[in-house]
């Protein structure tokens, strides 16, 4: 009788076993690592987790954000680089991915080494000074570098930082000399502005636009084409006698050479399909941003005339890392 009532409990529990199992939600077939370039903090890492969130599901996959900063974006993208091509390794990365090749004389990858596979979004820089500045508007500034060439410095985020590269385009486009004060962030580069350590300060939209809120800085130009959404009381750069100037700052996917076009194609369109949803397009714009419009295709196009542009920049300011 005993044996009996114990053989119908496990049969009973093996029953409810089998049935928990299949309410369980299917898993996913992959896990897919999202290598950022930077440490957590930052848009970069915000948008691998913010793509990566509804990313997933989309291709069956879990994807997992790893954190892998070092040698300016490098180590993350050597790492993608040299991982097997089977879409389960994908670099985020930003401008740091051109800009590297023409800072670093070894970066450990060259530009055909990952494909490209969509943008994920773009934002623009901004020159900011104190709310008590004597510079009321952006073309007082050059007017002032122009009469004391070499004088008048600017802070940034960081040599070969997204702002480092949009100021240096900006005084190089509007001829005039100014000196570049690196910084390591943006935040550090608007204390030291704030305090008077320096009179102009080149900086991410998001990270500024708190204090530009707040009064306590003007900002003189934004380096989009066009006036930016949520901010267009200031004028951009374009405006003042350099028509068709734009210099974004841009974060992206790429993957290992040698990945399938299959799986490409299909990362890409994930990707399309990620940020057209409302709610990520408003996450985006809370970092000061706009989502990518780029597939794979026209995102490489970019990559390459982006590298272009980098060069001619690095050579005509004389840039060197950190």
């Amino acid at each position: 009788m005993n044996s009996q009532r114990n053989h119908l409990f496990v049969r009973f529990g093996f029953s409810i076993c089998v049935a928990l199992l299949m309410a369980l939600p299917a898993q996913a077939a992959n896990t897919i690592r999202f290598y950022a370039i930077v440490a957590a903090g930052g848009s970069v890492d915000a948008m691998a987790r913010i793509v990566g969130e509804k990313f997933g599901p989309l291709v069956d996959a879990t994807v997992i954000v790893e954190n892998k900063p070092g040698g300016g974006g490098n180590l993350a993208t050597q790492t993608v680089a040299r991982a097997a091509p089977d879409g389960l390794s994908i670099l985020v990365s930003g401008n740091n991915h051109t800009s590297n090749l023409s800072l670093y004389k070894e970066t450990g990858y060259q530009l055909d080494d990952l494909i490209p596979v969509a943008e994920l979004m773009r934002g623009p820089a901004v020159i900011v000074v104190p709310n008590a500045s004597s510079y009321q508007s952006f073309d007082q500034l050059l007017s002032d570098a122009k009469q004391r060439p070499g004088q008048v410095s600017f802070g940034t985020a960081g040599i070969g930082t997204a702002s480092h590269f949009a100021a240096e385009y900006t005084f190089f486009t509007a001829q005039v000399k100014m000196v570049s004060v690196p910084y390591r962030g943006s935040g550090p580069s608007l204390t030291d502005l704030l305090g008077g350590q320096i009179p102009v300060a080149v900086s991410s939209l998001v990270a500024a636009m708190p204090l530009i809120k707040a009064g306590k800085l003007r900002a003189l130009a934004v380096t989009s084409l066009k006036r930016w959404p949520g901010a267009e009381s200031i004028p951009t750069v374009a405006e003042f006698g350099m028509p068709g100037f734009e210099q974004l700052s841009w974060i992206g996917l790429f993957a290992p050479k040698g990945t399938p076009a299959e799986i490409i194609e299909k990362y890409s369109q994930a990707a399309k399909a990620v940020l057209a949803d409302q709610d990520v397009q408003r996450r985006v714009a809370g970092l000061g941003g706009v989502v990518g419009e780029y597939g794979a295709a026209d995102f490489k196009k970019f990559i390459d005339q982006d590298y272009d542009t980098v060069q001619k920049i690095v050579k005509s300011s004389g840039m060197k890392p950190d």
